[in-house]
């Protein structure tokens, strides 16, 4: 929220503002999102044509007096790059797009499963001089244009997004909120990574939840995670901010409240030679909410502890599964690890790691699961 108004504040006062800078401000549309969508192309291009929204902010009508009018404007013009799009919007706009102030970037599932388009559309903003390296990237689960025409209580869409992924720390039901700098050093890498996922519910509603996965080696958009392996994926990673863990013992529900995890990963010596990685998951929270019977039975904390291992273990356990056998991509960052503390290693393995042998397909990982209840409740 200070954000927030921060931004309103700067953009109110750049309205506010008289004088020879006055009219500098005035030749500038300051853009604050950009969505780029897939279109289909009408020339013999090989490239690919794309859309782009660009939301400008309308800073007289952020007014509290003014309430009858957008305090946005969207942009939108196709071409095979954003420096065309740009360049399109300049030939009926009398003023230039000034990116100095963009908050949040959005590609569509569609144009982040054409192969190497995630690198080439991030490389622009990296690039650009007046972009900062901390704008939020996120897919979303169709066009973007419809998420930055989303009409609430906030009055700018693409702040509202910013805000709504400002809330994930309450919540792991999501991809960690990646930025422009982090990705960059993520695409130079090749290396897969996941981006937090954008659902549009309907016209006044968003969903953050799930993860986006970018393979390395085509840096293109493979597979989406559900929520549930998003929680699992974020435990293994040590990104797990805050959740509820729901199951039944001896007939009775619990809720486990997560407050704190962190994970540790270790590459582990074995007798034949198999490549063997320890995950070891270490969390904190405590009972919330026992839906017990009303009788005189009591359970030990240890014995709940104990069924909060197994419900993690077998959370993590489907996740690493999934990503090792079905989608044969390591977002867990064990070649990270590798890298770091065992290069030798990894320089024989990096080239054949999620492609050709595919080495972590075939890696061993074991996870081991450390849980402490801080408040039991009526637990003994």
């Amino acid at each position: 929220m200070k954000k927030l108004c921060y931004i309103l504040s700067i953009l109110l006062f750049i309205n506010l503002l008289q004088g020879c800078g006055a009219r500098e401000i005035e030749k500038k549309a300051f853009v604050i999102g950009v969505g780029i969508d897939a279109k289909k192309s009408g020339d013999d291009s090989s490239q690919p044509l794309m859309n782009g929204t660009f939301q400008v902010a309308v800073p007289r009508s952020l007014k509290p007096e003014i309430t009858n009018e957008k305090a946005y404007q969207n942009f939108e013009e196709k071409g095979h790059d954003i420096s065309e799009q740009i360049s399109r919007i300049a030939q009926y706009s009398n003023k230039e797009l000034y990116f100095a102030h963009n908050q949040i970037i959005l590609v569509s599932d569609k144009v982040a499963k054409q192969p190497q388009r995630m690198e080439r559309l991030l490389d622009f903003f990296v690039r650009h001089e007046d972009i900062r390296r901390s704008v939020r990237v996120f897919i979303t689960k169709g066009d973007t244009k419809q998420y930055l025409n989303v009409e609430n209580n906030e009055k700018l869409p693409s702040l509202y997004i910013d805000t709504l992924s400002a809330n994930v720390q309450n919540h792991s039901r999501t991809a960690s909120i990646k930025r422009l700098g982090d990705l960059q050093e993520d695409l130079l890498a090749h290396r897969s990574f996941v981006l937090p996922m954008l659902n549009y519910k309907n016209t006044e509603e968003i969903k953050l939840g799930g993860a986006a996965i970018i393979k390395g080696g085509s840096s293109r958009l493979t597979h989406v995670l559900n929520e549930k392996d998003t929680e699992a994926m974020n435990l293994l990673n040590g990104e797990f901010q805050n959740g509820m863990l729901y199951f039944e013992l001896d007939d009775d529900l619990y809720i486990y409240k997560i407050d704190k995890s962190k994970s540790k990963i270790k590459l582990v010596p074995t007798a034949n030679g198999q490549l063997t990685f320890k995950i070891t998951v270490s969390v904190e929270g405590e009972i919330q909410e026992v839906n017990k019977k009303m009788d005189t039975r009591t359970i030990s904390s240890d014995h709940v502890k104990k069924e909060v291992e197994k419900q993690i273990a077998k959370k993590t356990e489907r996740v690493i599964t999934k990503l090792q056998k079905q989608y044969k991509t390591d977002v867990l960052g064990l070649g990270v690890y590798m890298e770091k503390h065992h290069h030798k290693e990894w320089l024989k393995l990096k080239d054949n790691w999620e492609t050709g042998k595919n080495h972590f397909s075939q890696v061993k990982i074991n996870t081991h699961i450390h849980t402490s209840i801080n408040s039991a409740g009526g637990l003994r």
